[in-house]
């Protein structure tokens, strides 16, 4: 799994005048402050009319150094002193936490996307997703008659008859107002990662687990699928019922100007209907829950574009954020917000600075020993990834994102 692994690269040398460069390094700190109100005034690639900026698409992402990304946040002048800034100096030094940060803030705001992708009466919220975890799962199922076979995407299992597998999946979703819709997944091929699992799975007949598997499907279609669009090996199509209290995230409330809003999930007192906080009952945030929050917002908020900047801005002043360059499983490029490991783990939250696109987030292994579910796995195993894909509302159940900017551009 090298495509996903951390990737870190430098800029190259070049002497500036240490005079010049305090000026630049002024001219820089100016222009932030400024919270680059001007920069939805600037030039930009558009992005596809009714779409969500955050949620790129495979293969259009190019990584071009950030002295040129910073062409949209700040004058001519502010990019040649940030050349100095940047790529100043003897020995070659990354871009800090909170330059890449205010980047991705700057470019969300440069965008002609709808304020929020909250669908109307007959409209649908679609998401179409890459998932990938580590699952293990028993083969033959079990013969038990009502009993579902024992499955985890927690950690793997042990056993003769046990496959352990990194499972892909792409999801698709259709979400209305009341929570009612559609949700359709399509497996793909699993990663055993077992020992010599790989040849006894292929001589099992290559079974894909539940629910995904055609002999669990029949054996549970009445009480788990009843309203099945479609089952069949590595598919499972199915309405969604709505819910009566069923709502959407609403952030409209929250404040647009960073360090308001950073107090205020500091507080943890931030006002957001539809939407679980991380810590519900705590009274005040220390400086890694608070950049949970301020992710948690960001990520499962459906944040407008500017509120979406005014988070990577307050993520900016978060002492102590760590960010890295990273790669996700679809060889998007971008950077990665990373927390430190827990019990082995370490999470990460991927975007692209220059276009402010939410990209993914996965669990990676970094400690086998400190873990008690995936000990047996090796260090870098991503045991559980979300890759964003394409997100828009739509009239349909069967329309997808890239239809809809079809009929609207009259395609």
């Amino acid at each position: 799994m090298d495509d996903l692994t951390v990737m870190q690269s430098f800029r190259a040398e070049r002497d500036a005048d240490p005079t010049e460069t305090r000026v630049a390094r002024e001219s820089i700190g100016r222009a932030l402050e400024g919270r680059m109100d001007a920069a939805a005034e600037l030039a930009s690639p558009p992005r596809p009319a009714g779409t969500r900026p955050g949620l790129g698409r495979p293969g259009l992402f190019s990584r071009r150094r950030r002295l040129l990304a910073f062409a949209g946040t700040v004058t001519a002048a502010a990019v040649v002193a940030a050349a100095l800034v940047l790529d100043s100096g003897p020995t070659t030094q990354p871009a800090s936490a909170a330059e890449i940060l205010h980047e991705a803030a700057a470019s969300a705001v440069v965008t002609d996307a709808p304020a929020t992708l909250i669908p109307g009466p007959g409209q649908f919220l679609y998401r179409k997703e890459q998932r990938l975890s580590v699952e293990g799962w028993r083969y033959p199922l079990p013969a038990e008659e009502g009993n579902r076979p024992l499955m985890t995407t927690g950690g793997t299992m042990q056993g003769p008859d046990v496959f352990n597998a990194l499972m892909p999946t792409t999801a698709q979703s259709w979400t209305g107002p009341d929570g009612s819709g559609r949700r359709r997944e399509v497996a793909g091929t699993p990663q055993i990662l077992g020992a010599g699992e790989e040849a006894r799975w292929q001589a099992a007949g290559s079974p894909l687990p539940p629910p995904f598997n055609t002999e669990y499907q029949d054996r549970f279609k009445a009480t788990a699928y009843p309203d099945a669009l479609e089952l069949g090996p590595g598919v499972v199509d199915t309405r969604a019922d709505g819910f009566g209290n069923y709502r959407f995230p609403d952030t409209s409330k929250l404040p647009t100007e960073p360090e308001a809003l950073r107090h205020q999930v500091e507080a943890n007192a931030i006002e957001v209907s539809g939407f679980n906080l991380m810590y519900p009952k705590a009274k005040h945030l220390d400086a890694e829950q608070t950049i949970e929050e301020l992710i948690n917002v960001l990520f499962e908020g459906n944040p407008s574009p500017r509120l979406q900047a005014t988070i990577f801005n307050a993520l900016a002043e978060v002492p102590g954020i760590e960010v890295t360059e990273a790669t996700d499983s679809l060889g998007r490029q971008g950077d990665a917000i990373r927390f430190a490991p827990e019990e082995g783990v370490r999470r990460e939250y991927l975007f692209d600075p220059e276009t402010s696109d939410l990209l993914a987030n996965r669990g990676v292994l970094v400690d086998p020993a400190a873990s008690r579910s995936y000990k047996d796995l090796p260090a870098g195993t991503t045991i559980a990834e979300r890759d964003f894909i394409e997100a828009a509302v739509v009239d349909s159940t069967d329309e997808t994102g890239l239809g809809a900017e079809a009929r609207a551009s009259g395609r």
